[in-house]
């Protein structure tokens, strides 16, 4: 059986150049659309699972699901700091962090409070105990706030508020306050939250209460003697479980994030599946003669048939590269999704799945037109006009 030349393929492709630039477009959207909504979901499922210490329990007050939902009394907090197995530093003072956290919805720079404009963020109240606590954390530029109307932001966060930086200013609560420092977390969910010192937020929010108590304990051994401590304690009725295993949870959400990106995918996919169908089919009605005319040389129907499939992979490939290429351009973008904050990791797995969603978008819209040009006689294919 005769093969017909690659160069006479690649020169089709070329020669019709709308066509091909169209199904092109169609397979990057989709190949494009596919790779960043599952780093996305990926990104998700990185920050969730890995935020929290091993040796870190939170402990909530008694039927709370959520830091947001807790609120745990002054004398709950010392007796809960004191605790047997919470470890202690140089100065014998426990390592626990009691924190306030309330989510706001913070206007981007230049929007006003109230408007449609802003990202739903969480603000953290906490004490310098926290960057012991929360391994990772530190400022990397600025200072820590020590005066009324100061805050720290996380890593993340400014982008994600139009570029907000030192000196600038948040809404929320009871009103502006000025960035002082930034801070990161090496990944973890706090870099997309604002944190201040835990007595300033509870005046603004005239509230003594606090939210958690985030424990180090002195090794796991001891977190069994620790949770039955709290157990029969008759001054703290709390709830506790491994810093971890709680922000895990938190990837439930990726979880259906994954499911929609992967449904999206498929969707888009199915798209662009039947637009090249339909362009395979139309540029071979245009070209029945052509088709004849390689019979009658002696091509085999199954080398016409080939044609239309190598020309519809290669605008497949050439999609898909573009795909690729529009996808690349959201690496290490910030996002803040969820109330999570995190930044987009692009992976070549990724870009993988994406060339070959597109080959095979290029493939199997192609096999209809194929097998329907492999059965044209020749006879009848020559009398066509």
């Amino acid at each position: 059986m005769a093969l017909l030349p690659f160069a006479y393929t690649w020169r089709n492709v070329l020669a019709r150049r709308g066509s091909t630039a169209v199904t092109a477009a169609g397979v990057a959207i989709s190949v494009m659309a596919y790779v960043v909504i599952t780093a996305t979901a990926a990104g998700i499922s990185r920050v969730a699972v890995g935020t929290g210490h091993p040796h870190n329990l939170i402990v909530l007050s008694e039927g709370a699901t959520s830091a947001e939902g807790s609120r745990i009394a002054p004398p709950a907090v010392e007796a809960i700091r004191f605790l047997p197995g919470v470890a202690s530093d140089a100065q014998g003072t426990p390592v626990a962090s009691p924190e306030l956290l309330i989510n706001e919805a913070i206007p981007r720079r230049g929007a006003h409070k109230g408007g449609t404009d802003a990202r739903f963020t969480s603000v953290r109240g906490v004490t310098p105990m926290a960057l012991a606590v929360h391994d990772g954390v530190r400022v990397v530029s600025g200072r820590w706030p020590t005066h009324t109307g100061e805050v720290l932001i996380g890593r993340l966060l400014g982008p994600a508020l139009g570029g907000v930086g030192i000196g600038d200013s948040v809404e929320f609560a009871a009103g502006p306050h000025t960035v002082v420092g930034v801070f990161e977390a090496r990944g973890q969910i706090f870099e997309g939250e604002v944190w201040l010192p835990l007595e300033h937020l509870a005046a603004e929010l005239d509230q003594r209460e606090v939210s958690t108590v985030v424990l180090r304990v002195e090794e796991p051994l001891a977190i069994p003697a620790l949770l039955e401590a709290l157990k029969t304690s008759r001054r703290v009725k709390a709830s506790v479980r491994p810093e971890p295993e709680y922000y895990a949870e938190v990837q439930r959400g990726a979880v259906a994030f994954v499911y929609l990106g992967n449904l999206i995918g498929a969707l888009l996919g199915l798209g662009a599946l039947v637009a090249g169908m339909n362009t395979t089919y139309a540029a071979m009605a245009r070209r029945v003669r052509e088709m004849g005319t390689l019979r009658a040389l002696g091509f085999g129907r199954r080398s016409v048939g080939a044609l239309l499939l190598v020309e519809s992979a290669l605008i497949g490939a050439a999609g898909g590269a573009l795909g690729a290429a529009l996808a690349l351009a959201f690496d290490g973008f910030a996002m803040n999704l969820m109330g999570l904050a995190f930044e987009l990791d692009v992976t070549p797995a990724g870009l993988g799945r994406g060339l070959v969603l597109a080959l095979a978008v290029g493939v199997l819209g192609a096999l209809p037109p194929a097998r329907a040009a492999a059965r044209l006689e020749i006879v009848d294919a020559l009398r066509r006009v």
